[in-house]
Order: C-alpha cells, then structure tokens, then sequence
C-alpha cells in the first residue's frame, strides 16, 4: 500500500508502553546511560497544553486550573503548543507523553523516533539532573515574572533570563537530535514521521528560532563529543557546545 493510502496509527497507552520497551534499550546502547523505569501514556491534542505547560506550572506550586479562564496571551501559547508538541519528557512527573493527533500521520518507526527522543532526556535527566534542575530553576523565575507582573512584565529581564540557560537548553536538545538521527541510521532507516504544514507550525518557523536552534546548534559538539567517549565532560561544561557549530548530518558521518 502506498504511503498516501497508509492508515492514520491508534496510539493509545498500550501502544505507547510498548513501544517504549522496545526504544529504551537501543538509546541505551546509542548513550551508555541508563533509563530507569518510566511512566508514559498518549493523550490527546487538546489536552497538551494542560498537561505541558499547566502542569510544568503546578510542579512550581503555581495554581494553574485547567478550566481558569486565559489571557491572550495562555491562548496564543495554548494554540502554539497543540500545534507543534509531538511528545515531551516530563521531568517533574518523571513521564514520557505522546501527543496522539500530532504524530499519528507518522509510521510506526517514526512514532519509535520521537519516542526515542524523548527518552533521550529521560537518560540525560538521570545522569546529569543538575542541568534539569538548573532549567527548572529558570522557567519557574519566568513563571512567577509573568503571574506576578503579567500587565507590565519586564521583557528584557526575561530575556536575559532565557539567554542564560541556552547553552543547557542546546545541549539537551542537540544530544537528543543526535540520538534520534543515530536511532533513525541504525535501527529505523524507513521511518517517517508526520510532518504538519499548519499556521501553528509556519507560525513557529517564523518566530521560534530560538527553540528551533536548539536542536541543531550545538549538534558539532555533541557528534566529536560522543565520538571521543567525552560526552559527560561537555555535561559538566555546557557553554562548550557551541565550540563547533551545528552541521549534525556532516558530524555524523566523521
């Protein structure tokens, strides 16, 4: 059957469990770190943004009701989120969720791809959960600055704030990216995962450069640094990881 005649994935927790037996022990054997036990489950679109981001905030001690009513702001990041969440680690819950709409035009290697990136944080979390804490530490001063200033925030403030953590955020994400595309080499070279052209998502393109450089930035550091068996030494300095620049396909080929 052709790809255009492929029938949309059922992802449902079963799937989900499963699959996640079946990736964790191959980023494993892409990382050397370990993965632990963790939770995982799919839920729907409509529900990402409550679980990812109102649900970040409540492990703040932040009162964030899933029924409040939202600004214009919580709607536009609402619209944001169920656009282009295709699953997430969530390292306060210690659990791996699948947004289910969003990755269900996916075959089944893709959906083991973006599941296997997702448990590549979960390993970076149990082996360096000091950079986790760090960026917890930041989106909870951000948090707060918006609930307690949310008419007059200071933007700048902010900014300096998010600029601060990048180098951590790159390599969480670089590393990830890395495992995912040594994943899709070895083990899942027919995967395809399902690729949205929506407003959210041309919306994102255009103004989330600063997340979307995340994944590729520090992709030359990471490449040399699992290639010398040096990859917790770039963990325990993190503003190296743009030492190098980002050409991910190139360093995976050294």
């Amino acid at each position: 059957m052709g790809e255009d005649l492929m029938t949309k994935l059922i992802i449902d927790d079963q799937l989900v469990e499963r699959l996640v037996e079946q990736v964790a022990p191959l980023v494993n054997a892409v990382t050397g770190w370990e993965l632990g036990r963790v939770n995982c489950r799919a839920v729907p679109k409509e529900r990402a943004f409550e679980e990812l981001i109102l649900g970040r905030l409540r492990s703040f001690g932040i009162p964030a009701l899933d029924d409040a009513p939202r600004g214009i702001f919580d709607r536009l990041m609402e619209y944001f989120v169920e656009g282009n969440a295709l699953a997430a680690y969530l390292s306060w819950n210690e659990e791996l969720v699948v947004i289910r709409e969003n990755v269900d035009d996916s075959n089944l290697d893709g959906l083991k791809l973006v599941i296997g990136h997702e448990l590549a944080h979960r390993a970076q979390h149990l082996r360096h959960p000091d950079l986790f804490t760090q960026v917890d530490e930041v989106a909870h001063l951000i948090a707060t600055a918006y609930f307690e200033d949310a008419l007059q925030p200071n933007l700048e403030q902010l900014a300096t704030t998010v600029l601060k953590i990048q180098p951590v955020m790159t390599l969480l994400e670089s590393h990830a990216m890395y495992v995912q595309s040594m994943l899709a080499s070895r083990y899942f070279p027919a995967a395809r995962i399902e690729s949205h052209f929506s407003l959210p998502v041309l919306l994102f393109r255009m103004f989330g450069g600063l997340k979307t450089s995340q994944y590729t930035a520090g992709a030359s550091a990471v490449a040399v640094a699992m290639a010398s068996g040096d990859i917790d030494r770039l963990y325990q300095e993190p503003g190296r990881v743009f030492d190098l620049g980002g050409d991910l396909e190139g360093n995976l080929r050294r």
